[in-house]
């Protein structure tokens, strides 16, 4: 259990800051995972971005503000998404449906396109998307 002054401190720390801190916790993870993935170091990305290495390690450590412009470089140079913005597509007349891009279909998981009634619950005739 967390002692009361932490309690009373996450209580009034704003939802934004709340926020800001786990985006960016993600944002940190998802670069770091690219790096290992790649085979790069924090030397190598900075020379890269032809930044200084200790740039790298503030931005990495959560010393940096990112900016678009410079997830955008990230991105470039990594080669694969690092934040990705879901967007919601209108079904019918009677909803949404949210949709992630995927930048790289050469790793999508292999999928049909087939409707097939679900079998959860014979009563309902719900329809479900298979993949």
């Amino acid at each position: 259990m967390r002692s009361k002054v932490a309690q009373r401190i996450l209580a009034e720390t704003p939802e934004e800051t709340k926020i800001f801190a786990r985006l960016y916790a993600d944002i940190v993870v998802r670069v770091n995972q690219l790096l290992k993935q790649s085979g790069f170091s924090q030397k190598d990305l900075a020379e890269k971005l032809e930044k200084r290495p200790s740039e790298i390690n503030k931005w990495l450590i959560g010393e940096h503000n990112f900016t678009i412009r410079s997830l955008a470089k990230l991105e470039a140079e990594l080669g694969e998404p690092i934040v990705n913005v879901p967007q919601r597509k209108p079904i019918g007349t009677s909803g949404y449906v949210t949709v992630y891009r995927n930048n790289n279909p050469s790793n999508a998981a292999a999928f049909t396109k087939t409707w097939k009634k679900s079998k959860t619950n014979p009563k309902k005739s719900t329809l479900a998307y298979v993949s």
